[in-house]
Formats: C-alpha cells, sequence, structure tokens
C-alpha cells in the first residue's frame, strides 16, 4: 500500500507531549552538563566564549571573521553578564529553537507525526553536546532551518535576510548565499536579491573601517581572512564523514535517516525512468519538471539534498586538506535540522508500513540509549562499560594554563613583563582578560617576529603550532629565531611554581637567565 494514503492515528492530536516531555530531558540534562563541566567541549568553544565576553568593550570583536560576528553578537551580553554560564544557557536556548523550528517545517511538509522531527533534533549526540558549548555550529544550524521555513512559507525576504547574514555565522554560509542567489533568480524574487546583499556588505565595510581602513575597501574580508589555503592540520580519507554519520544522527536512528533520504528524494523527483527510447526519456524529463515544481516536492527534495552538499563539500575539504578542515565531526551539526526530517520521514514510513505501535516511546528509547554509554560500570571479570564523557573536566595542559594564569597574577614577574602573550586560550581564560586587550600582545607572526618589550610569552607546542591562520602558526624554533629566549619561572622558594607535562614554556624579549628548558 502506498504509504501517502495510510491512515493517520489519532497520536497526530497529541504531539504537545513528546514535545513537552523530550524538552524537559533535554534542558534537565543540558543545564547540568552546563553547571558541573569545568572543561570545555573544544579549545575554539573557550576562544569564542572570550570573544563574546570582551565584545561589548571591544567593539573590533563583532566584525571579527573567525570569531563569527552573527555568533558573537548573540552570545555578547549573556557572556558579559553571566559568564560562560550565561553561554551555556544560551546555546540551550538555540538548540531548543532549532528543534521547534525543524517541528514547523515537518509540520508544513505534512509529516505524519511532526512531533518526531522535534524528537530527533534533541536525540543527535552533537546537538546534546553543544547544547552547553560555545561554538558556532548551533547559531548557523538556527538561521539555516529558519531560512528553509520561510522558503516553505514563501517569504522570500526573510529567506534572503537569514542566507545573507550565514556568512556572519559559518564560512558554510558564502556557499548557501550562491544557492539561494540561484533560487531567488529561478522564483524573479528581485527585490530579495538586494536583501541577500546587504549584510554581507555592511559586514565587510564595517570591518575594513574598524581595522584601520587598511588596503582597498573592496578588499576588507579578503586581506584580514584567517583560512588558510592548505590546512596546517593533517587531510585524511574522502570517507571520513560517511564513517561516522551514525554518530552524527545517533546509531540507533541511523537506518531511519537513510531510508527518509530515500523516501524524500524519491518525492522530490516523482516517477523519474530514464529509457532508451526517446519518448520515455521526454516523458521522464516531463516528469521530473512536474515534480520540481511541486512545493512540496521540491522541499521534499532540498531536506535531503543540503544536507548531502554539507557532507561533500567537507568531504572534499578534509581529504585535499584545504581551508583549515581537520575532520571534526561538529561540521555536520549545522544542518542537523535536516538529519532529523529524514530520520522522522523514515522512522513514521516505518511504523505505518508495519502497523507498529508507540512510534514516540521507541523514539524515546532510542534517543536515550547512548547517553547510557556515559555511565562506567564496572563487570563480572574485570570488564567495564561505558565511557565517562560528562561532566568535560580539565585536561592536563589546561590544569596548568590555570597555574600559569595564577601564578602570573600573584608573581612579581608582572613588574618585570606586564605585558603577556600566550598561545594557549586558557591562560586569558582564567585570568578573564581579553586577548587583545590593553596589557596583552596578539598571538600573530607580525607580533612575534619582533618581539615586544617587557613581554611574557607563555608558549604551548600544540596552541601555538596548530591554527585555521597560518599566521598564527609558530614552532618553538620559529620563536627562538625571532629573538625569543627562555626564562626561569620561580616561586619564593625558588623552584617552579607549576607542573606541566612539558608542553609549556616561558619566553621573553631578551636574555634573563637561565636555560632553555620545558616548563616541568
Amino acid at each position: 500500500m502506498d504509504p501517502a494514503v495510510l491512515p493517520l492515528p489519532q497520536i497526530r492530536n497529541r504531539h504537545w507531549v513528546p514535545i513537552l516531555i523530550g524538552t524537559l530531558i533535554f534542558a534537565a540534562a543540558s543545564i547540568w552538563a552546563a553547571v558541573s563541566s569545568e572543561g570545555f567541549l573544544e579549545a575554539d568553544g573557550c576562544t569564542h566564549y572570550l570573544y563574546a565576553r570582551f565584545a561589548l568593550d571591544e567593539p573590533h570583536y563583532l566584525v571579527n571573521i573567525w570569531g563569527r560576528p552573527l555568533k558573537t553578537a548573540i552570545y555578547a551580553l549573556p557572556a558579559y553578564f553571566g559568564g560562560l554560564l550565561g553561554v551555556r544557557f544560551t546555546s540551550l536556548a538555540l538548540a531548543l529553537a532549532c528543534a521547534g523550528i525543524t517541528y514547523r517545517i515537518a509540520k508544513h511538509q505534512q509529516f505524519r507525526w511532526p512531533a518526531l522531527a522535534f524528537v530527533f533534533v534533541l536525540a543527535q549526540p552533537l546537538v546534546f553536546l553543544h547544547s552547553f558549548s560555545e561554538l558556532t555550529e548551533l547559531p548557523f544550524a538556527m538561521l539555516l532551518a529558519g531560512a528553509f521555513w520561510a522558503y516553505q512559507c514563501r517569504r522570500f525576504w526573510i529567506v534572503a535576510l537569514l542566507i545573507g547574514l550565514s556568512p556572519m555565522s559559518r564560512p558554510e554560509g558564502f556557499g548557501f548565499i550562491g544557492l539561494c542567489f540561484v533560487a531567488l533568480i529561478a522564483h524573479r524574487q528581485w527585490r530579495s536579491l538586494l536583501i541577500l546583499r546587504i549584510p554581507l556588505v555592511a559586514w565587510h565595510f564595517w570591518g575594513w573601517h574598524v581595522y584601520g581602513q587598511q588596503g582597498p575597501v573592496w578588499r576588507g574580508l579578503i586581506d584580514n581572512w584567517p583560512y588558510a589555503a592548505n590546512s596546517t592540520y593533517q587531510s585524511g580519507s574522502i570517507l571520513h564523514f560517511v564513517a561516522l554519520l551514525p554518530a552524527v544522527t545517533s546509531p540507533l536512528i541511523f537506518p531511519a535517516t537513510m531510508f527518509g533520504a530515500w523516501l524524500c528524494f524519491r518525492s522530490g523527483i516523482g516517477d523519474w525512468r530514464m529509457e532508451i527510447e526517446d519518448w520515455r526519456l521526454k516523458s521522464a524529463l516531463s516528469n521530473l519538471r512536474s515534480s520540481v515544481c511541486n512545493p512540496h516536492s521540491r522541499c521534499d527534495l532540498l531536506i535531503v539534498t543540503i544536507p548531502l552538499l554539507i557532507l561533500t563539500g567537507h568531504s572534499l575539504l578534509y581529504y585535499l586538506g584545504k581551508m583549515a578542515s581537520n575532520g571534526e565531526l561538529r561540521y555536520m551539526l549545522i544542518v542537523a535540522p535536516f538529519w532529523a526530517l529524514l530520520a522522522a520521514r523514515g522512522w513514521e514510513w516505518a511504523w505505518q508500513r508495519f502497523n507498529w505501535k508507540h512510534p514516540f516511546a521507541w523514539a524515546a528509547l532510542v534517543a536515550l540509549l547512548p547517553a547510557t554509554i556515559n555511565f562506567k560500570r564496572e563487570l563480572p571479570g574485570g570488564y567495564t562499560f561505558g565511557y565517562q564523557v560528562l561532566p568535560l573536566v580539565l585536561h592536563g595542559d589546561w590544569q596548568t594554563a590555570k597555574t600559569l594564569a595564577a601564578w602570573y597574577r600573584s608573581s612579581d614577574i608582572r613588574s618585570e613583563y606586564p605585558y603577556l602573550c600566550a598561545s594557549h586560550p586558557g591562560v586569558f581564560l582564567f585570568l578573564d582578560i581579553s586577548p587583545s586587550g590593553p596589557k596583552v600582545k596578539e598571538w600573530h607572526v607580525r607580533t612575534l617576529k619582533d618581539p615586544p618589550a617587557s613581554t611574557l610569552l607563555i608558549y604551548d607546542k600544540t596552541y601555538g603550532r596548530f591554527n585555521a591562520d597560518s599566521a598564527r602558526s609558530a614552532t618553538l624554533e620559529d620563536l627562538m629565531s625571532w629573538g625569543w629566549e627562555p626564562i626561569n619561572g620561580m616561586d619564593e622558594s625558588g623552584k617552579l611554581g607549576w607542573a606541566s607535562e612539558g608542553t609549556f614554556w616561558l619566553l621573553g624579549p631578551s636574555p634573563v637567565g637561565g636555560i632553555p628548558h620545558a616548563v616541568e
């Protein structure tokens, strides 16, 4: 039987029940993780937090390309008044907003159980982990979902505005601007084409003005682009993201996602079979054209095409070692609403086709089961089950950065070295100072090559070497050749006041005694 004519169950009228229960469980777990986690999901989260925390005092952060202006603006007030928890609770709100918009998209697409799409957004492990993080993927996912919902409703000026803002949240937005440009032309939305350009042009000119009006005005974004054409990170397999897709959608939901992709694709292209005979080919093309011109079918096709474009694009970048791609799975999070829509489509078809009972109860079960891996248990025979991920803790280098920050704050060395330059973001976090504050020298090759006087450089071998921007990458040998000299950091007893894993070095712009050594 065609699934399109299957009877609708009564549970459709009680969609608010799984939405409410899912929201309460998700929010409670996210708040617990936000409050109990000292560490960060990724080091970039710390840097993004610092940009947002000091954006009101230093407005250049609101146009910083790497920092993502829109993301920084969203988090600026929560970070300024609420600190780290303010930012994490804002991420929770964005995750729930993504789920809510996805529900509206599913309802507009006439899903039988649109609340499944809501549940499957929150069921994605990465969505949960980012619901208490400081990173950029959730703001972008919300923009993209909002733009797609507006497209369904034929609010083209909203589509243009949101997609126009998307490059200010993540670099993928430039690609979506191109796609939106084609779509607006196809729909003959000439006024919306103008709206599409406004956010990018405004960002370009504001950034050019803030950064001192250096160079030609038309090169504002180009001259400040922070991503190295050839990544400093190691490239990898082109199937890297494909192999990890079950971890994106949640392993037990992955089969429904793949089947949902096929259903949406089939709906999008209609009955299109290419045969050798000329008349059959013409008939197939006619069916395809008719399907694509149908708004419902066209949106189904987009629901499967958009995540596949992101998957393909990032797979190529990682394989070729371009655009500072290091294969982070979180890149797939920006299309989390679309993974959820595909999963919901596949799930509801299976439950209708085989007349299975309790679709929401089973959805809740498969959504919650992966969380059990976070609870490590000892089993008979010396075996263990699970791997504790949460709460996030401060690992060795972060503990060292915390100790270094406390030492620098209380040590007499500040009188000799009142200025600070550091490659590890944790140093600024624990000092609660801006990475570009009045007593800070920027971690950048143009600064490092000409060591500024009275500056203490805290170098970490990992964060100093690996960076999306090649101009912010330096080895210890580079620093030595540019005139930095190792110094001793002593406490009152004459011994080194902190322990480390041998990755941190203290350097100054001139010899002040001591022999080259790793801090240990």
